[in-house]
């Protein structure tokens, strides 16, 4: 799922958390610049409805435990749009993806600067995949070798600004923040690639049936990792409330 900060929650923190986010407005804005420069066609249906669907699937995300973090079910899209559509189409559909994926729910409030974060970094992660994955295509590798670059990519930039903004905004350790996005985001990278190279394997520019194949198997995928994450959160729960009950009993055995 892609890797999101959050709306409504996070701390004040730092104050290199504005200067982290101004650094990826640049890379954002870099990339933009790129798409727009070399941009000379367009995929209008399969762009069309990589957004719509994109959108539509970017609500359904799920908070990460113990992080100021979310993942949203639209990652796979994001990564046919990388594969199958231009850079600047490929950009856009990554913006509104994130921007959908980042309105937050009641009672959290609209909060402008962590909107402008998510989108910058899902316009980076989404060029710099791009890049990766086209600017290999031009030596002729293999496309899977590509696929796996181009996510691996996406990966990357993606954890590591949304762990960056995390460690300065709620001041924890950069390090293990990376890891515990990476671990639990990873496995959702890996069934997005396979999906992604399924559909690269088909040929030709998306088409409606399996936009529409794509989501009924990444719904169930997202109602798994919900219920995995409630069945992992209701166990803490009742580790703490049976613990003080063990202790007490084991002091009365004695």
């Amino acid at each position: 799922m892609s890797t999101a900060v959050n709306t409504g929650t996070t701390k004040t923190g730092s104050r290199f958390a504005p200067v982290f986010v101004g650094f990826m407005g640049l890379c954002a804005s870099a990339v933009v610049a790129h798409g727009a420069l070399s941009h000379n066609h367009w995929y209008r249906w399969g762009f069309l409805s990589l957004v719509l669907i994109g959108g539509l699937t970017a609500r359904l995300k799920i908070k990460l435990p113990g992080l100021n973090g979310n993942m949203s079910v639209s990652l796979p899209f994001i990564f046919i749009a990388m594969t199958q559509l231009s850079l600047a189409e490929a950009l856009l559909m990554a913006a509104v993806s994130v921007f959908t994926q980042s309105l937050p729910k009641r009672p959290n409030k609209f909060r402008p600067v962590q909107v402008f974060f998510n989108v910058c970094t899902a316009l980076a992660a989404a060029g710099f995949g791009w890049e990766a994955f086209h600017g290999v295509a031009a030596l002729h590798l293999n496309t899977a070798f590509n696929l796996v670059l181009a996510c691996t990519v996406h990966l990357l930039v993606s954890t590591v600004a949304v762990a960056v903004i995390i460690s300065l905004t709620e001041s924890q350790n950069a390090w293990h923040t990376w890891s515990d996005i990476f671990h639990l985001s990873f496995p959702y990278y890996l069934a997005s690639s396979g999906v992604a190279s399924m559909a690269a394997a088909v040929g030709g520019n998306a088409t409606w049936p399996m936009l529409v194949g794509i989501s009924f198997v990444m719904f169930v995928t997202y109602r798994s990792y919900r219920l995995y994450f409630a069945m992992v959160a209701t166990g803490t729960r009742t580790s703490a409330t049976f613990a003080p009950v063990h202790a007490k009993s084991a002091a009365a055995t004695r």
